[in-house]
């Protein structure tokens, strides 16, 4: 038997699919890249952070507490870091957790 990769199995499932179910993957689809693009930043910001302290993810895992890996896959955009492990890690790297706008130009009117 000739083997058969997933995104043709998956495409060949998706013509059964009715409109609401493709609508409904399509909202998801987008839910989850714009999880995965906040993930990917968090990662950025959290190595632009610690790179700014001039620390290595060994040693910010020794003032943090929180393990090297975990530090490797939050940087990478793979980890999902609780309230907990971010204010450790904020606390080790001197700095503390704000939000801000993601555009100017979707900052709230005063």
């Amino acid at each position: 038997m000739p083997s058969r990769s997933y995104s043709d199995v998956a495409k060949k499932a998706r013509v059964k699919w009715s409109p609401e179910a493709h609508e409904i993957a399509a909202v998801l689809g987008e839910q989850l890249d714009a999880e995965v693009s906040d993930q990917i930043a968090l990662g950025h910001d959290l190595t632009a952070a610690r790179s700014s302290a001039h620390l290595t993810q060994p040693q910010l895992a020794v003032l943090s507490g929180i393990q090297q890996a975990d530090i490797s896959r939050i940087e990478r955009g793979l980890g999902n870091p609780t309230r907990d492990t971010l204010l450790k890690l904020a606390g080790a790297l001197n700095a503390r957790l704000t939000f801000v706008p993601k555009h100017q130009d979707e900052a709230p009117q005063s």
